[in-house]
């Protein structure tokens, strides 16, 4: 019965768009989680008279991720994401700015949306909900090595598989594992996220 509804109005919001309305909300999220990039150097790339190999390793650290859906759909959204450590490790830490598309399934809409029709509205949220994504971005990598402290910065590629469970009219779980790979100036690395937390709807 619900999907013949959202079927109605979908048909109807394309066929009179003039009197008829359709929102779907955008949203924020703030997640938390664990992030753990692996390195390796380029040994083409080292400089200095002590340096006799390449160092290999790896960065783990709680982090947290602000995530804004700027274009939310009912097949996919858009979104931007910001990754940040909340604590300090003494194995380095990860930094990301990513760009991304999500595409959902599960359900017959992705996104909450309200649909209105000459005084008449209807608001349609999926209660559970599935998506993967694909993304791309920018990495800033600190890493320690047995003689120096350094940094990288990374172009990331990458995907990921996650859910969404709403609560409320405002609200709704979140939770994703993904992987990105690396490669920058002076190292490539495979990044392993999986962060938990809350979406908010702005409208």
């Amino acid at each position: 019965m619900r999907s013949i509804i959202f079927s109605f109005f979908l048909i109807l919001s394309s066929i009179s768009t003039s009197f008829a309305g359709e929102v779907i909300e955008k949203e924020i999220s703030y997640n938390i989680g664990l992030v753990n990039a692996s390195y390796a150097e380029a040994q083409s790339t080292l400089t200095g008279k002590n340096v006799t190999e390449a160092a290999s390793g790896s960065v783990s650290s709680i982090s947290g991720q602000i995530a804004y859906k700027f274009a939310p759909g009912l097949e996919r959204s858009y979104y931007f994401s910001g990754t940040f450590p909340l604590m300090s490790n003494p194995t380095g830490s990860y930094f990301g700015a990513h760009f991304g598309a999500e595409f959902y399934f599960g359900s017959s809409s992705g996104s909450k949306v309200n649909f209105s029709h000459s005084g008449t509205s209807i608001k349609l949220k999926p209660k559970n909900l599935y998506f993967w994504s694909l993304e791309g971005g920018l990495g800033y990598l600190i890493y320690n090595t047995e003689t120096a402290k350094k940094t990288d910065m990374l172009l990331d590629i990458g995907a990921n598989l996650g859910m969404l469970y709403t609560m409320s009219e405002k609200w709704r779980l979140r939770g994703t594992l993904g992987m990105t790979r690396g490669t920058g100036v002076a190292t490539t690395t495979m990044e392993m996220k999986a962060f938990f937390g809350v979406t908010y709807f702005t409208n």
